[in-house]
């Protein structure tokens, strides 16, 4: 949900006060991207954002073809689920002792608490794609999401 602050200045000939006013509004953030951060700003994420807010973390390396391919759609994804917060962390600066056979990971948190674990995510979408063209298709990642 948005919160608004709004700043009332009432001066009087002796004085100078300032009012701040907080307003919640029923209208929910909205994000439609995809974030790289580290593991520390991701930690600290968990913690901090509204605990309505689906927050979907991709753990990825680059050097791995599936990781690659699931990035490009991901970012499609977040456009299409503006409601959900989507980031992704380099898996070995997370873990340096990680083994990366599990990548690329989906883990969703939901009020700071993760709710799936979704390893070697790419294996329910097929090894080399599932919209045709060596990429995966956004409704596809949607759905298993």
């Amino acid at each position: 949900l948005a919160q608004l602050q709004l700043q009332s200045i009432t001066t009087t000939s002796n004085n100078t006060s300032i009012i701040t006013t907080s307003i919640t509004t029923n209208t929910p953030l909205t994000y439609g991207t995809l974030t790289t951060l580290t593991p520390n700003e991701y930690v600290d994420l968990i913690d901090t954002l509204h605990p309505q807010t689906p927050l979907i973390v991709h753990l990825f390396e680059s050097t791995i073809t599936q990781c690659q391919m699931l990035h490009a759609t991901l970012e499609k994804v977040a456009q299409c689920m503006p409601h959900a917060k989507f980031i992704e962390v380099r898996a070995l600066d997370a873990n340096e002792k990680l083994d990366t056979i599990c990548l690329p990971a989906i883990l969703i948190y939901r009020g700071g608490a993760l709710v799936h674990n979704l390893v070697r995510f790419t294996e329910e979408l097929g090894k080399n794609g599932s919209d045709g063209g060596g990429g995966y298709g956004v409704e596809d990642v949607s759905e298993v999401l």
